[in-house]
């Protein structure tokens, strides 16, 4: 039988099989565990997308390499081998098996995504995208399952025994989940790395990183499958003999090597990470180096590859004799270097460290000219921080660049500034050093290049994304208020401007003005959840993305409805990493979610009155303290030992929580009471708030705000008084 037919009979035959219809089922239900199992997500996208369609791709992977070690072994176990070996080739037969395991499993990928679509979109709300939703499936999902099934058969028609080829794979299973493996998007064959989307600013990074890491490991596992094809048994011979015998096929082994050495170059040189060497540090010092009068930056981003293209040039007034160094992120080469006009000639040494790169070269006319330097590639990240920070990256809504990601820097070249041409997507609204840009020209491709000045030698900061802007004015500060435009029904329903106002009134006149300002005016922005945090400079603040996401605006621990929970991001502007930051040293209720969640109670008691903030906050944190303090396990914490290790961490963050969110307000309010009331309290606060440098580095501790508030630990212990109703408290 020719291998199209076989193909159409395999196929056939596994629709009608109950193993795999069962696996059908269990593989469509695998998106739906990474839903009700996710508990710690940075948004929407990671909670409704990327948790679904990893444990999909992880969950349904493994079922199917079992699947796949019984149906190769099937036809041995019921003997039936001997029938149709002598009917056609083992080696065809096993080919067409395995085409027709793929087209189920891709079906499989295909009705997963199918049916969650409508749930996944219902609960993203405005924030969904069908074509990325969409492009998990087919990235994530689809080629971990081939690559499962693929290293399951090359197992089994290696070994022919079914014992050993689950062993096998349980091994290469086991190296996935170690901690060898855990941070590293390369290593992870069976369970995909993804730390972070953005809801608002769409990044494709991790699917770029996805797509190669699949593609590695496709190569890798079709390498093996095809040498495991040498190993077929045929002639009732031992491995030895058939391999001997499989060899005749040329062909096969060339592939298996061909594969296996497209996967291992892959691997090598892979561009998304650097490929950090143990060489000597290498940092910009302040040595002799060429000196340009002026500098001019011409870029351009392109979004579908995720590649930066620019040219450099240096108008030198003092070129430097001997050989001179620019560094760069590793991951640009520099194609082309002139002076005036003139080619010459460098060297780019692989001494990837920090996140730089140097390039040598030597100046040969001792004169004043200009200096081009032309270079393009992909900003990698540096190895140390791969697992956690996306500092550096372009795709078609959002744009983060800076320093030697963005232009090769020259040691101080000229003191002067620079000027700066960058061509993005048209949509995208673009920020140079913390600054709007605001002359652009239009491009035929639907791209603009604006044109901005910088007073630096070099773009520590170019950020661009889908923005809009809404300037108002609040507690006598000129605001900015730069967000998402995926955000901007939000932002109309829940009447941000407004909270906005009425935060920086609050605390401003409460605690103290911001102090990030001397003209009074101050940009409020939104960055995209792949920054993993924010910055705060003179005049700039920068705020997380999913401040504004329905997930966070739903949260109850932060306010009674989604505008308080805004009020309550906001606060932490204050009471938070850009204001005074708490230590947990010395306790385990003290943190700036505490301090923040009594902050808003305030603001909404002056603001709706006491009535409704004795109802939405006062009596809710009373309840869930109640909650707590009647907790078995908490009042006899030596039973705690007794219970699984699942359950005590559920525990232990349930408590947390409420120590956070509940707890701490109520001690405030404690301390409130003690120290005079409402006024002594914001004295003391606005106290804490003006000293807050002084805690910079060490953090602010429980200790330090019961000195603040002359009071003890015994002072704040929480009786049944504090948290029950008085009829409550009285029984009690």
């Amino acid at each position: 039988m020719s291998l199209v037919s076989l193909y159409r009979v395999e196929l056939g035959r596994l629709f009608f099989s109950r193993l795999v219809c069962a696996g059908v089922v269990l593989s469509g239900l695998t998106p739906f565990l990474g839903m009700i199992g996710n508990e710690s997500s940075f948004g929407m996208s990671d909670e409704w997308i990327a948790a679904p369609v990893l444990t999909a791709a992880t969950v349904s992977a493994m079922l199917w390499a079992v699947l796949m070690i019984l149906e190769a072994s099937r036809l041995h176990r019921s003997g039936v081998y001997l029938l149709t070996d002598a009917a056609t080739s083992p080696r065809v037969l096993a080919v067409a098996r395995m085409a027709a395991v793929m087209t189920v499993t891709a079906a499989v990928t295909g009705l997963c995504a199918v049916v969650y679509l409508p749930y996944t979109a219902v609960n993203m709300e405005y924030l969904f995208d069908p074509v990325f939703y969409v492009a998990n499936y087919l990235i994530f999902m689809l080629p971990t399952v081939w690559i499962s099934v693929l290293f399951a058969d090359a197992f089994y028609q290696i070994t022919r025994r079914v014992e050993m080829s689950v062993i096998l794979y349980a091994a290469l299973a086991y190296f996935n989940f170690s901690g060898y493996a855990q941070d590293d998007y390369f290593m992870r064959w069976l369970d995909p790395y993804v730390l972070t989307y953005s809801d608002g600013f769409q990044s494709w990074w991790f699917l770029r990183v996805g797509f190669y890491t699949r593609l590695l490991w496709l190569c890798l596992a079709f390498g093996l499958w095809i040498f495991s094809l040498l190993c077929v048994r045929k002639y009732e011979k031992n491995i030895a003999v058939s391999f001997v015998r499989g060899m005749r096929r040329v062909y096969l082994p060339v592939f298996a090597v061909c594969f296996a050495a497209a996967g291992a170059g892959l691997w090598k040189y892979q561009p998304f990470i650097d490929h950090e060497t143990d060489a000597e540090a290498n940092r910009m010092i302040d040595s002799p180096t060429t000196k340009a009068s002026a500098i001019r930056y011409f870029l351009t981003a392109e979004p579908v590859t995720g590649r930066l293209s620019g040219r450099a040039e240096y108008d030198v007034k003092e070129p430097y004799t001997g050989e001179d160094k620019l560094y760069l992120n590793p991951g640009y080469r520099v194609s082309r270097m002139t002076y005036g006009g003139r080619e010459i000639s460098f060297r780019t040494v692989d001494d990837d460290n920090a996140g730089v790169r140097s390039t040598y070269f030597t100046i040969p006319e001792k004169k004043e000219g200009t200096l081009a330097v032309e270079f393009s590639g992909l900003p990698q990240l540096r190895k140390t921080h791969a697992a956690y920070i996306i500092s550096a990256f372009i795709d078609w809504e959002s744009i983060q660049l800076g320093m030697r990601s963005a232009v090769p820097l020259l040691n101080y070249a000229c003191r002067d500034g620079a000027e700066v041409e960058v061509t993005i997507p048209g949509a995208l609204t673009p920020y140079l050093n913390d600054l709007p840009m605001d002359e652009y020209t239009e491009c035929e491709n639907g791209m603009k290049t604006w044109k901005g000045r910088i007073t630096e030698d070099a773009i520590y900061n170019f950020v661009a994304g889908v923005y809009e802007t809404d300037t108002f004015t609040a507690a006598d500060t000129n605001i900015h208020f730069v967000y998402g435009k995926a955000y901007e029904e939000a932002v109309e329903q829940y009447d941000v401007r407004q909270a906005v106002k009425d935060v920086f009134a609050y605390c401003s006149k409460h605690y103290g003005a911001l102090g990030l300002t001397q003209d009074q005016t101050m940009r409020l922005q939104q960055v995209t959840a792949m920054l993993m945090g924010g910055q705060a400079r003179e005049g700039y603040l920068e705020w997380f993305e999913t401040v504004l996401s329905p997930m966070t605006l739903a949260d109850a621990d932060k306010g009674a409805s989604a505008t308080e929970v805004f009020i309550h991001e906001m606060i932490h502007q204050w009471w938070g990493g850009y204001g005074l930051e708490c230590s947990q040293e010395d306790s385990e209720v003290w943190s700036e979610e505490g301090i923040t969640v009594y902050a808003t109670y305030r603001l909404v008691k002056e603001k709706y009155g006491e009535l409704y903030a004795k109802q939405y906050y006062v009596d809710d944190w009373r309840k869930t303290v109640e909650m707590q303090e009647r907790n078995f396990y908490n009042r006899h914490p030596e039973y705690l030992e007794h219970l699984p290790e699942k359950y005590r961490t559920q525990l232990s963050m349930e408590n947390e929580g409420t120590n956070w969110y509940d707890r701490m307000p109520l001690m405030i309010l404690k301390a409130e009471k003690l120290v005079g009331g409402e006024e002594r309290m914001d004295q003391i606060m606005q106290k804490m708030y003006a000293d807050r440098e002084d805690y910079r580095q060490i953090g602010f501790t429980y200790g330090d705000f019961l000195d603040y508030c002359g009071l003890s630990e015994s002072d704040l212990e929480l009786t049944p008084a504090d948290y029950m109703t008085k009829e409550e408290g009285a029984g009690a």
